[in-house]
Order: C-alpha cells, then structure tokens, then sequence
C-alpha cells in the first residue's frame, strides 16, 4: 500500500470564508488553481467546513427545487475534481476573524454544539465520499483550553462522545461509510501531548463508554487521532515514540497534518526583539515553549517579547544564556533557511513522521490521510508588496506539495505511475 499523489492534500482553513458560497467559491477558484498548477486531474481536501456552512448543506430544499443543497455541493465537489476524503472539524466559526485566539477551541466538547457540528460533518463526509473510499476523518478539538477545563466538563465530553459513537455507528450502517473523528492533540489545550491523549483513553473514554455498554472496539472505530506534527514538535516530543505509543494502544491515526514550526535559539534580547517583530499576530494564539539544554523550562500562552526577555534573562542568572523557543507558528512545511541565524523549523519532526510511516507502511490497513496544514500564509503575503497575492499563495502551497512529494519518493511510499 502507498500514498497516491492525488490523495495527499491541503487544508482548506488556509483560505477565509465560512458561508457555503464562500466555500464553492474557493473550491472554483483556489483549489482548482492548485490542483491544476499540480497537473492532476483529481485530488484530495481537508476540507474546512464551517458550523454554518455544514447546516445549510443538511437544510431541506424547497419541494420545487430539482436538486437538493448536498446534491450541489457533490456535483460542485465532481465538477472541479476534489476528493473529499477528510475534513477539518477544529474551528466551528469564523476561523479568519480580526481576533481569533482562544475562541478556536470554543465550543469545547462540554458544550452540544460542538457534538452537533461534529455530527453535521460526519453525515456530509459519509454521503461526499468517493464511491471506492469507505473511510472518511474529521480532525476535532482536543476537548478544549486547558486553563479553562475542569472535571464537570470533563463528564459533560465524555457523554458528548458517547452520543457521537452512537451517532457514527448509524452512520456506517445506513450509507456504509466508516467517518473516524480524529482528535487533534495541540499545546495548551486540555490534551497536549501524547501521554494525555493515551490517559484520556485509556482512564477516561474508553471505561465511560464500557459503562454504557459500548465495546472498546466499538470506540476505537470511530474515535481516534490526528497528529499534527507542528504541535508535537513545539511541545518537543520524540516523533517516533509518539506515534508507537498510539500505534501500539489501537487507536487509529486516521490523520497526520504535515505543518511546520518555528525553532529559535535565543541568546540575547535582540533575538527576542526580531523574534516577535517577525512573528507578530493579533489573530491567533502562537503558545511557545522554552526549553534549556531540552528541559523545559517555562510555558508561554503567546509570543510575548516582555515575557521572553524575563525568561532570557533568568536562565543567564544561572549562567546557561542560550534558551530554545519552540513556537506553534505554521511555516511553509518547505522552510528551513531564514536570514537571521537564530531562527530553523521543526522539520525534523515530518521527517520522523514520514520515517515512521515508511517502516511501518505494510502494517497499515488504513494509511493516515496526509494534509498540509500552513493556514497562516495570508500573514505572510499581508506584508508584501506583490500585487498577485493569490498567485503567491497558490505557488507556495504548490511548492510545498513538490517537497512532501519528494519527501515520500525519497522513502519508496509514494506512487509513481509508470508512463
């Protein structure tokens, strides 16, 4: 089994626009630019509907109308050669707002709308399937923002997610399509790392679910994960044991989002001043965590330059001035090379990922869909002078797919048609 280069895709979040119009429209114009410009006739999205969007296409049509919402949406999604295979159930509103911040995370899974939205999504991944795929992943909130998470809304998830199993099973019964929703592990959220994801498992989900009659078998169908490998590079993690330990535990990767971040080595404050300068965003939330000779060492919810300073300069008192920043900004998954010395990417993290997937592609019954994931690329065009910005954006992310294609050729995991 390999990886087929129509089937590896990009995140859709990258483009602004949570009305369905808004949606089609993308779809018409960005995501076939870029599927052309790869020179395939089909290819795969990780697709981002929005709450509203994924509601009007469930509504009932009028009964003078020929075609129903859904029916349009599959013959836009046939019309313009889009495999809808996964999509992106994280942000449930205006994900290109003026603030985004912690509102991502909102409404947790402690909240019903947030069970509903997952469930709209199921039911429209299931039915715009291609007819030869019968599994389908949606990457979700990892339950919530940690500072805001307690036991109560703990219980309140796990009853949400028993319901939505249940919700699934219906699913695969009546259309025959298996949707995973896919926990997507991020720094600062109540599951950050891979020993909570394991722990929410093993002590929290899956002896809930036993106590309401539904088999670990059952849960492990249609709960699993999405690694993302931008978050588990900032929060520092060994890759390959990362993706052992869930591996080994059953419970199905059925998404790795290849994303890129920023690694900084800072010396002095003058790497902190370019640091923040560079990297300065009021829309989202860019957790960083500093580490000295790979301790961590402090846990910042944003990138702060007063806060950096303050840490710089208490690791200096103890005679240790090099501090490693690791920051949740999504780069190009193709950069490495920056003009200031101080600054790399956290790279190394997908070629792990991508090492783990070569070794163990034989293993495989369902191969984790693969999605690149660099929603911030219209921060970078907003300082440039270009005046085709989306010819920009369409290249870059053009040019990132050429890297991860090379990337799977150069470990034999990647389809190469013979002419």
């Amino acid at each position: 089994m390999l990886y087929q280069k129509a089937h590896i895709a990009y995140c859709s979040n990258v483009h602004p626009g949570q009305s369905l119009k808004q949606v089609t429209d993308n779809i018409q114009s960005h995501f076939t630019t870029i599927r052309n410009r790869r020179h395939i006739p089909n290819m795969a999205s990780g697709l981002w509907l929005s709450a509203s969007a994924a509601k009007s296409l469930l509504e009932d049509q009028p009964i003078d109308e020929s075609a129903s919402q859904l029916d349009q949406f599959k013959q836009c999604l046939n019309d313009n050669g889009m495999l809808l295979t996964s999509l992106n159930g994280f942000p449930y509103g205006n994900f290109h707002q003026g603030v985004v911040k912690k509102d991502v995370y909102l409404p947790t899974w402690a909240q019903p709308e947030r069970l509903a939205y997952t469930t709209n999504l199921a039911q429209i991944l299931a039915q715009c399937l291609p007819d030869d795929i019968h599994f389908g992943a949606i990457s979700t909130v990892p339950l919530g923002y940690a500072e805001l998470w307690d036991g109560i809304q703990n219980k309140q998830a796990l009853n949400y997610f028993t319901a939505l199993i249940e919700n699934l099973t219906d699913i695969e019964n009546n259309i025959g399509k298996r949707i995973c929703i896919c926990i997507e592990m991020e720094p600062d959220c109540v599951l950050q790392s891979t020993d909570q994801l394991l722990s929410f498992f093993n002590n929290d989900l899956l002896p809930y679910a036993a106590s309401n009659n539904i088999s670990k078998d059952t849960v492990l169908r249609y709960i699993g994960c999405c690694f993302d490998t931008c978050h588990q590079g900032v929060m520092n993690e060994n890759i390959t044991e990362a993706l052992t330990k869930i591996t080994d535990s059953g419970i199905t990767i059925g998404k790795i989002q290849i994303s890129n971040a920023i690694n900084a080595r800072l010396q002095n404050k003058n790497d902190v001043k370019q640091l923040t300068q560079l990297f300065k965003d009021e829309k989202f939330l860019h957790q960083t965590k500093l580490f000295n000779n790979n301790t961590l060492i402090a846990e910042l919810a944003d990138l702060e330059e007063h806060t950096l300073v303050k840490q710089l300069e208490n690791v200096s008192e103890a005679e240790q001035s090099v501090i490693t920043a690791k920051i949740h900004y999504h780069i190009p998954i193709n950069q490495t090379d920056f003009s200031e010395t101080f600054l790399s990417s956290t790279q190394n993290a997908i070629e792990e990922t991508l090492d783990f997937l070569a070794i163990n592609i034989e293993k495989n019954k369902q191969l984790p869909y693969l999605e690149i994931e660099t929603y911030t690329w219209l921060n970078f065009l907003s300082t440039n002078t270009i005046k085709d910005k989306s010819s920009v954006l369409h290249q870059g992310i053009v040019d990132e797919f050429t890297w991860l294609e090379n990337a799977l050729n150069k470990r034999n995991i990647l389809h190469t048609p013979i002419n």
